[in-house]
C-alpha cells in the first residue's frame, strides 16, 4: 500500500471524526434549546419586564375623585402591568405645592395640571410636550369632537391630556331647607337677596363656599358678571376689556351687598373645599357654590332634596330669560401631565395618555358623570341620577360659557382678580377700590 494513500486514507478519518463531534454538538444544542420548551410545543414567556414606580400628584379626597382614580389604577393593571403608582394627594391651594415644586426642582413623574400651571411651565421647561405620544396611542380619536379643543395649549401643542369635559358653574340648593323655612327659591337677584337675609336672620349659612382656595371667589365674580356680560372675566384676561366697565363695577357692588346681608360664614376663609361640602350634605348650609363635577355627589347624599341653579338667580328680574344660558364656567386646557426630567418620561407619557382617559371613563362608569369626555362613553353603572340627567338636557341649551379661574391664562390678571374678590368677601372693601387697585395691579 502506498504511502500516499495511506495519507489519504488518514485524512478521511479524521474529517469522520469531526463530522461526528459537530453533529454531537449540534444535538446538545437542539437539546438545550428543547428544555426551554414545553411539552405542547410553546415556548415559556420571557421574564417580565421590570416594575417601574411613578409618582403621581393629584386630587384624591372626595368619591368624585377617589372612584375614578381608582377605576383607572385598576384598568391600568392590565394596560402596563409594570407601572407602579406612588400616590401624593393633591393639596387644596390653588395649586400653590405643584408650584413650588416645580421651582425647587422636585415636581413628580405625573402630575394633575390647568390652564395656568401649563402655561407657566411651559415658560420654566417643567411639562413635556406630549404631541407625539398623544398621536402614538390615538387619543385624539377616542375625545368627543365637541371637546377636542381643549386638548391643545395657547401654542397649539399638547401638554396634557384631558381626564374631563368642560363644566358650568353651579348653585346647588337644598330643597327641604328651603320649604321648612318658607324661602322662596330664588329666581332672580332680588329674590337671592332676600333668601340670603332670610336664611342669615335664622343663623343657617345661605352659601357653603370653601375660601380657603381662592378661585369659589372669583367664579361668584364672574357669574356675576355674567348676567351684564356674556363674556365675564375671561373678556379681561384676553385682555378685551376694561375692569372700569360698568358690568365689573356693578358686579362688586352686587357682591358686597350680598357679603353684609350674610351671604357666608364668618369662618368660610379658613373653610376648605371638603369642610364646605359637608355643610351643604348635613343642612348646614342652604346653598354651595361649586362646578357641576359635584351634582352627582349632593345629590347621592341629599337625593330628591337637591336642585341645581346656575348664574339666572343673580340677574335683574328683566334681565333673567336673556342672559339664562349665558354659563359662567367651562372648559379648559388641563388634565394629566409629565415632569420632562422624569427617569422614566417615556413610560410616564405613555400612561398618563392612557390613565387620562380611564380616569374619565370612570367618571362616567363610577359616578354617573353627565357630561363625558368620550367619543363613546360607557353607561354608569347605576344609571344616572335625576339631577344629572336634568344636566344633559340643560347642557344643550347653554349658548356662551367663560371659564374656571384656573383657565385664566394671564398671570398677571389672575393673581390680582383672586386677591381682590377675596378682599370683596369681606364685606369691607368698597367697588370703587376694587376697581382702583385691579387697575394699579394691572399696568
Amino acid at each position: 500500500m502506498s504511502k500516499n494513500f495511506l495519507k489519504v486514507l488518514a485524512l478521511i478519518v479524521v474529517l469522520a471524526m469531526t463530522l461526528s463531534l459537530v453533529a454531537c454538538g449540534s444535538s446538545d444544542e437542539k437539546n438545550d434549546s428543547d428544555s426551554n420548551t414545553s411539552t405542547d410545543g410553546n415556548t415559556t414567556s420571557s421574564p417580565a419586564p421590570e416594575t417601574v414606580k411613578l409618582k403621581i400628584y393629584t386630587q384624591y379626597s372626595s368619591d368624585d375623585e377617589k372612584q375614578p382614580y381608582d377605576y383607572a389604577v385598576e384598568a391600568m393593571k392590565k394596560e402596563m402591568p409594570n407601572v407602579e403608582l406612588e400616590l401624593e394627594v393633591e393639596a387644596q391651594d390653588d395649586n400653590a405645592k405643584i408650584k413650588t415644586y416645580a421651582a425647587t426642582g422636585n415636581l413628580p413623574d405625573i402630575y394633575r395640571s390647568t390652564t395656568d400651571v401649563i402655561e407657566q411651565f411651559i415658560k420654566s421647561n417643567n411639562i413635556l410636550m406630549l404631541d407625539d405620544y398623544a398621536s402614538k396611542f390615538g387619543v385624539e380619536n377616542q375625545i368627543s369632537d365637541a371637546y377636542k379643543y381643549i386638548l391643545k395649549s395657547s401654542d397649539g401643542h399638547i401638554y396634557a391630556i384631558p381626564n374631563v369635559g368642560p363644566w358650568a358653574a353651579t348653585l346647588c340648593y337644598n330643597k327641604e331647607l328651603f320649604d321648612k323655612n318658607s324661602v322662596k327659591v330664588p329666581g332672580n337677584y332680588e329674590e337671592f337677596l332676600a333668601a340670603v337675609k332670610a336664611f342669615s336672620a335664622k343663623d343657617i349659612t345661605p352659601l357653603a363656599i370653601f375660601s380657603k382656595e381662592k378661585w369659589p371667589g372669583v367664579q361668584l365674580y364672574d357669574m356675576l358678571v355674567t348676567r351684564l356680560d356674556s363674556q365675564g372675566v375671561k373678556k379681561l384676561d384676553l385682555g378685551n376689556g376694561k375692569i372700569s366697565e360698568d358690568a365689573y363695577k356693578k358686579a362688586a357692588e352686587r357682591l358686597i351687598e350680598l357679603v353684609k346681608a350674610g351671604l357666608i360664614s364668618k369662618s368660610a376663609f379658613n373653610t376648605n373645599y371638603d369642610q364646605a361640602c359637608s355643610m351643604f350634605n348635613e343642612g348646614k348650609a342652604a346653598m354651595i357654590i361649586n362646578g357641576a363635577w359635584g351634582i352627582g355627589m349632593y345629590a347621592e347624599k341629599l337625593g330628591d332634596k337637591l336642585g341645581v341653579l346656575y348664574s339666572a338667580p343673580l340677574a335683574d328680574a328683566a334681565d333673567v330669560e336673556a342672559t339664562r344660558w349665558a354659563i359662567s364656567g367651562g372648559g379648559l386646557n388641563q388634565g394629566f401631565s409629565v415632569n420632562p426630567k422624569s427617569a422614566n418620561k417615556d413610560i410616564a407619557a405613555e400612561y398618563v395618555c392612557k390613565f387620562a382617559l380611564k380616569f374619565a371613563e370612570g367618571r362616567v362608569v363610577k359616578r354617573g358623570d353627565p357630561n363625558p369626555l368620550m367619543k363613546n362613553p360607557p353607561q354608569p353603572e347605576k344609571g344616572y341620577l335625576p339631577q344629572q340627567t336634568q344636566y344633559m338636557s340643560d347642557v344643550a341649551n347653554f349658548k356662551s360659557m367663560t371659564c374656571f379661574p384656573w383657565g385664566l391664562t394671564n398671570a398677571k390678571f389672575k393673581e390680582a382678580i383672586e386677591n381682590n374678590t377675596q378682599k370683596l368677601l369681606t364685606g369691607e372693601y368698597s367697588a370703587e377700590d376694587f376697581i382702583k387697585d385691579m387697575e394699579k395691579a394691572l399696568q
